[in-house]
């Protein structure tokens, strides 16, 4: 493993002059072909209020990078960041919501991408909380949340992008907070599983092999099992993982239910991940526009979704909903 694997770089943005949680920051060199990570400030209490007074005069332009070992502490001070940002009437919302985005999309892409331990997902709940609590502030609808999400198709811009979609869907049907916080949490969680699918399946360009097809369905119930082994999340959260690609009218997998066989949550992380897939760009195929993707849902691939639900999330997706 090179050196450059066991540095990430870091938002200055999400680093907070009262933060307790401290940790070292470097900058990257390179000199004829060489990497090397160089300490800017270390952990010792006068360093760190150097780096903040830095961080607060906006004299700081280029990128820093912790190491891996103090992943969790600098997303512990990204979302106390967070938590202030968020609680601020004089902070736009669409301000709050990128924000948001961001650090979600970190945390997944650190999960998916550097293998990260499992303990990282913690950090999903905290920012799915903070979002709930922006859409509490405003009726944020799918418009404006399809406007700050990846259009490119990665595992962990989907990952959060059909978290967000779950969580709006279960704002705009006037669910309970604590359900709108399972579901977008679930949501965010559904594809875990692919973390146990071999790289090259996941990154494939264009149709799976049989064979290949066979393997990628195992990231439901691994995924199940990955969310279950961490004893913090209930089956509202595990089976969204389990059941994602279950169809309503039977034949999905990994277990062939049907109906209110497949637990709620489930069923509308279905539509969520559907939509999501189908409307960002892949390295082999174009987006499609909104209305095509609901059109294919609704005509050609009915059978798979429970029409009630699907019904909804095509009335809620209006630019004014």
């Amino acid at each position: 493993m090179d050196e450059e694997d066991h540095y990430r770089p870091i938002n200055i943005e999400f680093l907070n002059s009262t933060g307790k949680e401290h940790f070292d920051v470097f900058y990257r060199t390179e000199s004829f072909g060489s990497v090397n990570y160089v300490k800017f400030a270390s952990s010792r209490p006068e360093h760190q209020e150097k780096f903040r007074r830095l961080l607060e005069s906006g004299e700081l332009l280029q990128e820093f990078y912790i190491h891996e070992t103090d992943l969790f502490k600098y997303y512990e001070q990204a979302t106390q960041t967070l938590r202030t940002v968020v609680a601020s009437p004089s902070v736009p919302m669409e301000t709050k919501t990128k924000k948001i985005y961001e650090v979600s999309k970190n945390v997944m892409k650190e999960f998916f991408e550097y293998n990260t331990s499992s303990k990282i997902l913690n950090s999903s709940e905290e920012v799915m909380g903070l979002m709930d609590s922006c859409m509490q502030q405003s009726e944020i609808g799918f418009y404006a949340i399809a406007k700050i999400t990846n259009k490119d198709y990665y595992t962990y811009t989907h990952s959060v992008n059909v978290g967000l979609y779950c969580m709006t869907f279960g704002v705009k049907c006037k669910m309970s907070h604590d359900d709108i916080k399972l579901l977008g949490l679930g949501g965010m969680l559904h594809d875990v599983g692919k973390s146990r699918i071999p790289h090259e399946i996941i990154n494939k360009n264009g149709k799976l092999s049989e064979q290949e097809f066979a393997v990628m369905k195992q990231h439901s119930p691994y995924g199940q099992e990955i969310l279950e082994e961490m004893m913090c999340y209930g089956p509202a959260v595990t089976t969204m993982a389990g059941q994602h690609h279950e169809k309503f009218k039977g034949g999905g997998y990994p277990r062939g239910l049907k109906g209110d066989e497949i637990s709620l949550y489930a069923r509308i992380c279905k539509i969520m991940d559907v939509y999501d897939a189908l409307s960002t760009r892949r390295s082999y195929k174009k987006a499609m526009a909104a209305f095509d993707v609901l059109t294919l849902m609704k005509k050609q691939m009915g059978e798979e979704f429970d029409q009630v639900l699907l019904d909804k999330f095509i009335l809620l997706m209006g630019p004014d909903m």
